[in-house]
């Protein structure tokens, strides 16, 4: 297994894009930056349930799902 480190978010486009690799190529990211990581994993959560709710006939849930990401995006 090969292994990059800390290469800035600018360049990782090229790299990967350089490399060649197959389609079924797997990658594992580690990002430094905790608090960032974390918005963006309830940002996810929250849009991935609300996906899932789509079209249930639960609009409140809906809606309360949309004001807590509302939240988060001003954190």
């Amino acid at each position: 297994m090969s292994k990059i480190e800390k290469i800035p978010l600018s360049r990782l486009d090229d790299l990967l894009r350089s490399l060649n690799l197959p389609d079924n190529t797997t990658v594992t990211l580690t990002i430094e930056d905790n608090e960032a990581t974390q918005r963006a994993l309830r940002r996810h959560k929250a849009l991935e349930a609300m996906k899932k709710l789509k079209g249930s006939g639960n609009g409140n849930l809906i809606v309360a799902l949309l004001r807590e990401r509302e939240k988060d995006a001003l954190l």
